[in-house]
């Protein structure tokens, strides 16, 4: 099938469908000196023909392949801070390809980003996803990995001058890995109002985790929101 018929057809089918809402999300900081952070956010779990929202991931499908497709995507990841005594560092800008494979034995997500903006890094991003239905929750396990390049770990962990000053220690990392583990708890209010509980327990690589700016090995994050079905 051409792009041109694709593209054809997800206009002619093209319909909202998926999650919109509010929520707040919480998360630490492996940062010295940062606080923990609570944000108030939209909840937009959405897919409009070839275009979608995930939560964190906004993107555009522009090849079906076996389960799934081939997609361009963009993340926010609101990785910047400004500790004390410590030079701020900006939000990344990461813009890539990847795919999301359904399959039924679970869903497959695999990424590659590049970030346009500060560390010019890179990202590699895989994780599987389960799902077990319980009456009106349902539940949708995960573990997966993100291999984050020198570049990026320079940048956001490793020591600008003024802080090897401040610190009294020199530390540029190489690349890491990072392992995470999550639960998403989806739960049927009504016909068309869900709630959504999302929690990740994750744990940065020795390249990360040896920094001075960085406290402790682990992280942990959280989301709950509240959205309307279509």
């Amino acid at each position: 099938m051409s792009l041109l018929h694709v593209n054809a057809a997800w206009a002619a089918e093209a319909a909202l469908s998926g999650d919109l809402g509010i929520g707040a999300s919480w998360s630490q900081s492996q940062i010295r000196g940062e606080r923990e952070r609570t944000s108030a956010m939209p909840y937009l779990d959405l897919e409009y023909g070839p275009a979608f929202a995930r939560v964190d991931t906004f993107g555009v499908k522009v090849l079906p392949v076996a389960y799934g497709h081939i997609e361009v995507v963009g993340q926010y990841r609101h990785d910047g801070y400004k500790a004390a005594n410590l030079g701020k560092r900006q939000d990344s800008l990461p813009f890539g390809m990847g795919t999301l494979q359904i399959t039924p034995i679970g869903a497959f997500d695999v990424r590659v980003y590049h970030d346009f903006g500060k560390s010019a890094g890179t990202l590699w991003q895989a994780r599987y996803l389960a799902e077990l239905s319980l009456g009106r929750v349902t539940l949708y396990p995960e573990i997966g990995a993100e291999y984050q390049s020198r570049r990026y770990t320079r940048y956001y962990y490793g020591t600008t001058e003024a802080d090897a000053a401040t610190l009294a220690r020199n530390y540029q990392p190489g690349s890491a890995v990072n392992v995470f583990a999550g639960l998403l708890i989806d739960t049927r209010i009504t016909q068309h109002w869900y709630t959504h509980l999302y929690v990740r327990r994750t744990v940065v690589g020795d390249s990360v985790a040896d920094s001075p700016l960085v406290r402790g090995k682990g992280r942990n994050t959280a989301l709950l929101a509240a959205g309307y079905r279509f």
